[in-house]
Order: structure tokens, then C-alpha cells, then sequence
């Protein structure tokens, strides 16, 4: 499977640069942010009642978000 992750068409390039630490473009950030973000929100809105599970999720997409934008960006 991580092969077939590094070469798929789709993705792969971006998989490989990353693991280079070649960066990424800003705008592959912003739609990584936008979608970790959408995918908490509805998760934690539609999927769980629980305090504790919105509470673990708000701070997984914090964290996320963090690593996210310490990458370097590529220009």
C-alpha cells in the first residue's frame, strides 16, 4: 500500500515532496486546512453527542493544523 500511495497520480507527488521535505504549496495548505477543518466540524456536529470525542477532535485538528502550517512552503 505505501507504494502504491507514493505512486498514485493523484497524490503521490505531493506524498513524495513532503517526505523530501521539498514543502508544499500554499495552496495545497489552505485546501488541507479547509478539509481537515470541514471534516472535524461536521464530524463532531453530526456524528457524536459526547463533549469528551468534540473536545479529543478540536484538539486533533489543532494540532494538525499546527504541523500543517510549520511545513515548509515550497515556491
Amino acid at each position: 500500500m505505501y507504494k502504491w500511495m507514493l505512486a498514485n497520480r493523484y497524490f503521490g507527488t505531493y506524498l513524495r515532496e513532503y517526505r523530501e521535505g521539498k514543502g508544499i504549496r500554499p495552496e495545497i495548505k489552505v485546501a488541507t486546512l479547509l478539509l481537515l477543518w470541514v471534516v472535524l466540524g461536521l464530524s463532531a456536529v453530526i456524528m457524536t453527542d459526547n463533549t469528551i470525542v468534540r473536545i479529543v477532535l478540536l484538539m486533533v485538528g489543532v494540532g494538525v493544523s499546527i504541523h500543517i502550517l510549520t511545513i515548509k512552503q515550497k515556491k
